[in-house]
């Protein structure tokens, strides 16, 4: 039919051909997850569920967070629930130590009631440029409560790295106290916004590092006590981190814009790394969190690559830069 019929065969080639090239939601209800594809491969996923039926329930759903995916294999580069330090999951925000009226709750481990709650979508676009979703997300005490409105915006585009294709996933937070002057405290292993590398990277204790000129140029992780040296590892503005999962190379790009100083970096050889700073917030005074992840795959990129791809995102947000 089709050989009789080529405009046919053209449309459909042509419709294919779109698709691969496009960015689009899959939405799963039933298992409180939205995917972000490009083609047939899944870029990132928002993972929103929270049920608290069962204790193993609640502990499998008790943060949002997202996963993340390889550029070229699109194989899963992220840890879930279980696992070393099961509370450590994809790209995630919290503080252990988030203080207001007479509490003190902890929003790293959520062991004690404490929780994430998906509230809502606000908003979710993608076509062949990017895709992004802003979702508006409830900190929740342990009576039920919320305790801070995070507005958590995500948008992913398709770049060129040294590897070829990668994504850049642009991240945006937004934090809104509902109960008054809240203190955001804590430390740099267990606090503020972090990844976290498959199981995988954890078993082969297989993450090494890359950063900043004037900074240890070791591969192997610079570990820092908070205790005896609080002031090391700070202010870095990126730090990138490779691994092998499933026999691919993976390099996932940290770049931080406009936070609180100190910022304090922290990176371990299981495959968590980030930076924590301390902040306050009023119900008039919110806190903007502003980064840049840029995900490659194959050998891992220089410091010299990362630190011009660092230099653009900076001058890209005039606005946002640390005073």
């Amino acid at each position: 039919m089709l050989k009789k019929c080529p405009l046919a065969l053209a449309l459909l080639l042509g419709a294919l051909s779109t698709h691969a090239d496009e960015f689009r939601w899959k939405n799963d209800a039933p298992t409180g997850a939205d995917t972000l594809m490009y083609g047939d491969k899944p870029v990132i996923r928002y993972m929103r569920a929270y049920d608290p039926s069962t204790k193993e329930r609640r502990e499998e759903t008790y943060k949002v967070y997202h996963h993340v995916f390889a550029p070229k294999s699109g194989a899963p580069i992220t840890k879930g629930a279980g696992g070393k330090f099961p509370h450590h999951r994809g790209l995630y925000v919290g503080w252990n130590k988030t203080q207001f009226e007479d509490q003190n709750l902890d929003f790293w481990h959520c062991r004690k009631g404490e929780h994430f709650e998906h509230r809502k979508v606000l908003k979710q676009s993608a076509d062949s440029k990017s895709g992004s979703m802003t979702a508006a997300i409830g900190w929740i005490d342990r009576e039920g409560k919320e305790v801070i409105t995070e507005r958590r915006t995500v948008t992913v585009t398709r770049v060129k790295t040294s590897n070829g294709p990668a994504w850049q996933i642009d991240w945006s937070t937004v934090l809104e106290s509902r109960r008054g002057d809240i203190k955001l405290r804590g430390d740099r292993q267990h606090a503020g916004f972090q990844f976290r590398a498959a199981q995988s990277v954890a078993d082969a204790n297989g993450a090494l590092y890359i950063r900043p000129a004037k900074q240890p140029q070791q591969p192997e992780a610079f570990q820092v006590n908070d205790r005896t040296d609080p002031d090391k590892h700070v202010d870095l503005g990126w730090l990138a981190m490779t691994c092998e999962i499933d026999g691919q190379r993976n390099t996932i790009e940290y770049f931080e814009m406009g936070a609180p100083n100190p910022s304090r970096y922290s990176e371990r050889p299981y495959g968590r790394f980030g930076a924590f700073f301390e902040a306050d917030l009023t119900e008039s005074a919110p806190l903007k969190m502003t980064y840049r992840i840029i995900i490659s795959e194959g050998p891992a990129p220089s410091g010299k690559e990362i630190q011009k791809r660092y230099d653009a995102f900076r001058k890209s947000r005039p606005g946002e830069r640390k005073k």
